[in-house]
């Protein structure tokens, strides 16, 4: 028996080793919205559309804010668990000093070291090719075709295709 158990404790240090490596990702599993608050309709909708996955996915936008919480530390702290990063684009988007200056830098930095995943989905239309830091990111649907321009079924087949895809990334890991 006494073989059995220094068999048994022979192997901690092996598991031990895989259970707390460090790992850029570790602590990402969460989903991410960003967008101006003049498209909240539209952050209705994808709301709408992840509903019924929220027993599997860590969705998290700002209307998750609480009273009394301090809302920019809610924030940042969304953001450094971001696995997955749902940009809402629109003009009042690439036109908001807060986005600019305090989601999407620490955001694109998380895409660029962490390995976190931009999803950009255009909901006017917006000179979105215009901004670098933006445009080197496939969104959901085309700049040509933004959900305003969209019919119903378009937009609603858009909708699926990003729960889609955010759910592939997160089931990558």
């Amino acid at each position: 028996m006494l073989f059995y158990i220094r068999q048994e404790l022979s192997i901690l240090p092996i598991v031990a080793h895989q259970l707390f490596k460090t790992n850029p990702q570790q602590g990402r599993n969460k989903v991410f919205v960003s967008y101006s608050h003049l498209d909240k309709d539209f952050l209705t909708d994808v709301q709408r559309h992840f509903k019924p996955f929220l027993s599997q996915i860590d969705f998290w936008d700002d209307t998750k804010i609480q009273p009394g919480q301090k809302w920019k530390d809610e924030i940042r702290k969304a953001i450094s668990e971001t696995k997955v990063a749902i940009l809402l684009v629109s003009t009042d988007f690439l036109g908001s000093d807060f986005i600019s200056s305090d989601e999407l830098p620490p955001l694109l930095k998380a895409a660029e070291q962490n390995g976190a995943v931009i999803l950009i989905v255009i909901l006017k239309p917006c000179l979105f090719e215009e901004f670098s830091e933006l445009n080197q990111y496939q969104a959901i649907n085309p700049p040509s075709k933004p959900l305003l321009k969209m019919d119903y079924m378009e937009k609603e087949d858009t909708l699926v295709n990003l729960v889609r895809q955010t759910k592939r990334i997160l089931n990558e890991n």
